[in-house]
């Protein structure tokens, strides 16, 4: 709840900013507050629709094979992971909205960390949900577009960019975690033939 609170309140801070800077520090835009407040909405919402569309795109249409535990290509390396650690993720990962509850599958805890068929499903929502950020990102521009030209590079372009900053975060979320749910699937898996 605090994360989805706190989620609602950047994007509303940013479309606040965004409005007054275009009204205040662009006095000869033919476009009164009202209406950019009106057309910072319609891309905000525009951009929110886009990201569910394509999220909806990739989990539904797309081969689940192709996000299976064995597919390591979504996993951060050594490098990646050390560079996210620079970027402070370990403080803030925990404050990112995690929109697994449209799969009924959140990824904000391992549950059953002991369960390979529970870890397994884990590692394939976090594939999927790489892919469905990325496409958020690639797809996301389009929000430029859904304003009138004249505030393409004013309302489009910095709400494109909020977009851009909030689908990142959570592939760089996904990728810093999968190493780490990998190990433990071969630990699980390890654990499982000694017993047997």
């Amino acid at each position: 709840m605090v994360n989805n609170m706190l989620y609602l309140i950047t994007i509303l801070v940013c479309m606040i900013m965004i409005t007054l800077g275009n009204y205040f520090l662009l006095p000869t835009s033919t476009f009164d507050l009202f209406e950019l407040s009106i057309w910072t909405a319609i891309c905000t919402l525009s951009a929110i629709a886009i990201d569910g569309l394509f999220a909806t795109v990739v989990r539904r249409l797309l081969p689940e094979k192709w996000f299976s535990v064995e597919k390591k290509i979504f996993c951060a390396g050594k490098k990646e992971s050390r560079f996210y650690e620079k970027l402070g993720i370990k403080k803030w990962k925990d404050k990112v909205l995690e929109l697994g509850v449209f799969t009924s599958f959140r990824k904000n805890k391992v549950l059953e960390p002991y369960n390979n068929e529970y870890v397994s499903r884990y590692i394939i929502e976090a594939n999927f949900g790489i892919i469905c950020h990325v496409a958020g990102v690639l797809f996301g521009v389009a929000v430029v577009f859904c304003c009138p030209k004249g505030l393409w590079l004013t309302v489009g372009l910095p709400v494109t960019i909020v977009n851009t900053v909030l689908s990142t975060l959570p592939i760089f979320i996904l990728r810093y975690n999968l190493p780490k749910l990998h190990t433990l699937y071969k630990f699980n898996e390890r654990k499982s033939k000694i017993q047997n």
